[in-house]
């Protein structure tokens, strides 16, 4: 999309306008004169497209924005790391010919944009800024523009709705899926765990992760010759399950970190660790109970796994599409700015 805007108008306004028609993101004053990656072809004039598809042309200016906003999105500071730079070129230059081609697509199957979300997005951009002095001598240009690109975007949304509203499924292929991806079906393991944990701040010293090591050793002791666990949780434990004596009820695997879950897998119903080393400090885990993995019956999960099916039949025919369009376009791309 090329805007020229007139001279006259104040920098601050300029900025919004860009911000607006270049997709909502904050421009600074730098993107105003971005220069656009151009290439010599064959010697001779200078390459002013992204791609030319199909006869139709994207320009260069709009890839040079689309490369401001999405180092803005992604980049801290919006600098692009040297070593992502071919990388990110190359992806901001296929989702604009992927965009080209969903809009074309669209507009094939007579798809109407969302006119009432887009004219209210517009009125309310044209309200918010009735009072700047500047605005009244850019409206008519800019709004066209802005209204154009919002249909734009309601089309590429309406056509994936339309695209991924797939036929629900017969009972035969709903059973088919749940019986292919069991492990989506599957309530996972869970085990109950009481723990005393010393903690120590990251940074201390190695005396100081000595020391707690050595008492957590001490209460490991006391533990093995039969004292309470409960009770020594309440008077040792700086977690905050010390007050229901260490009781962390049930939890997921992995949920307690790697180092506990090293340690959990290994241990039986009733067993006590060792003093186990963890980012919050020094850690002794009693397994309290384990309940193994269980796959759910259909009849339990059958509204979920149809659900599922449908997201997942949608994501591939919306893939297929893509795929499809792309494969029946004549694409031709200016890739100089990733070569």
């Amino acid at each position: 999309m090329d805007l020229k805007v007139d001279k006259g108008l104040s920098a601050r306004l300029l900025l919004l306008l860009l911000a607006w028609i270049f997709a909502t993101s904050s421009v600074s004053a730098a993107d105003a004169d971005v220069k656009a990656p151009q290439e010599k072809k064959d010697g001779g004039e200078r390459l002013s497209y992204l791609a030319i598809i199909d006869g139709e042309e994207i320009p260069i200016g709009e890839y040079v924005s689309a490369l401001r906003r999405g180092m803005q999105q992604r980049f801290y500071h919006g600098t692009i790391p040297e070593e992502e730079q071919k990388k990110f070129y190359k992806e901001v230059a296929d989702e604009l010919i992927q965009r080209f081609l969903l809009v074309r697509e669209a507009r094939k199957r007579n798809i109407q944009p969302d006119a009432d979300a887009v004219e209210a997005a517009v009125k309310g951009y044209d309200e918010k800024f009735q009072e700047d002095p500047d605005w009244a001598a850019a409206r008519e240009k800019v709004l066209p523009r802005m209204r154009s690109k919002l249909e734009a975007d309601s089309l590429v949304l309406r056509l994936e709705e339309q695209v991924k509203a797939v036929k629900r499924p017969t009972e035969r292929e709903l059973k088919e899926f749940y019986e292919s991806n069991q492990a989506l079906f599957t309530t996972p393991e869970r085990v109950k765990v009481s723990l005393i944990l010393l903690r120590v701040d990251p940074s201390s010293t190695s005396e100081v992760w000595q020391q707690a090591s050595e008492e957590a050793s001490a209460i490991v002791a006391r533990l093995t010759k039969g004292a309470d666990f409960a009770e020594l949780a309440r008077i040792h434990s700086s977690d905050e399950s010390a007050q229901n004596g260490g009781d962390m009820g049930y939890t997921h695997s992995g949920m307690l970190g790697d180092a506990a879950q090293k340690v959990l897998d290994i241990m039986e119903v009733g067993d006590t660790s060792a003093p186990v080393m963890m980012l919050e400090g020094v850690a002794i885990f009693r397994l309290e109970d384990r309940i193994t993995p269980e796959l759910n019956p259909f009849a339990a999960v059958r509204e979920r796994a149809e659900q599922l099916y449908m997201r997942e039949m949608g994501d591939k025919a919306w893939e297929n599409l893509i795929g499809e369009l792309r494969s029946r376009a004549k694409i031709e791309v200016n890739d100089a700015p990733w070569r």
